[in-house]
């Protein structure tokens, strides 16, 4: 009777073998598909990996092509769930916040640029140009708001100025970083890099 029951474990791992392989190939097509802008086609393989188990990859990847083919609501979704997995990497916050403008969830995009900043200047290499995304992204939202704030329904959950607030709050903040990144670019830093 023993045989019986270790043939059944045997089985059962190489089902579980199968399934591994087919969920690895499912993503590598996923990802192949998706660098050659095939999204839709990315899709129906990505989803075959999602199905098989949470690999925060596939969800990422599976976001990214939700995105590119304007299912803003669906990468949120996938988003919350790469976010939930790692919340400590900021452009998983900027991703999200890229598909909240899309929904005209400003208020959504704001906090997302938020945290995208807070978890940004933790970074040991602070580059300039992501700096410069964030800025320009918040100063869009912020003539956004100027636009509508005779409408204050167009913003739902918060008024005009709370938003605005949020967005000065976040602009001060890049500018901190900034501030601070030049600190450590003096020329007597560089010269001690040079010559370790």
């Amino acid at each position: 009777m023993k045989w019986f029951v270790n043939l059944g474990f045997s089985f059962k791992n190489k089902v579980s073998e199968q399934n591994i392989q087919q969920d690895a190939a499912d993503l590598e097509k996923g990802k192949e598909l998706y660098l050659s802008s095939q999204f839709s086609e990315a899709l129906s393989y990505l989803d075959n990996a999602v199905n098989s188990g949470f690999n925060s990859t596939v969800y990422e990847l599976r976001a990214k092509c939700f995105q590119k083919l304007n299912y803003h609501y669906k990468a949120i979704d996938d988003f919350d769930k790469v976010i939930e997995d790692n919340p400590l990497e900021f452009s998983y916050y900027y991703s999200r916040a890229v598909s909240k403008n899309a929904i005209s969830d400003i208020t959504g995009q704001i906090e997302d640029l938020q945290n995208c900043i807070y978890y940004y200047k933790k970074n040991k290499n602070i580059e300039s140009r992501i700096l410069k995304n964030l800025e320009t992204d918040l100063i869009t939202a912020g003539d956004y708001i100027e636009s509508v704030k005779n409408t204050i329904a167009s913003v739902p959950n918060n008024s005009y100025l709370e938003i605005k607030n949020l967005i000065n709050e976040c602009l001060l903040q890049i500018k901190r970083i900034r501030l601070k990144s030049r600190r450590f670019k003096t020329p007597k830093n560089e010269e001690i890099l040079l010559r370790s």
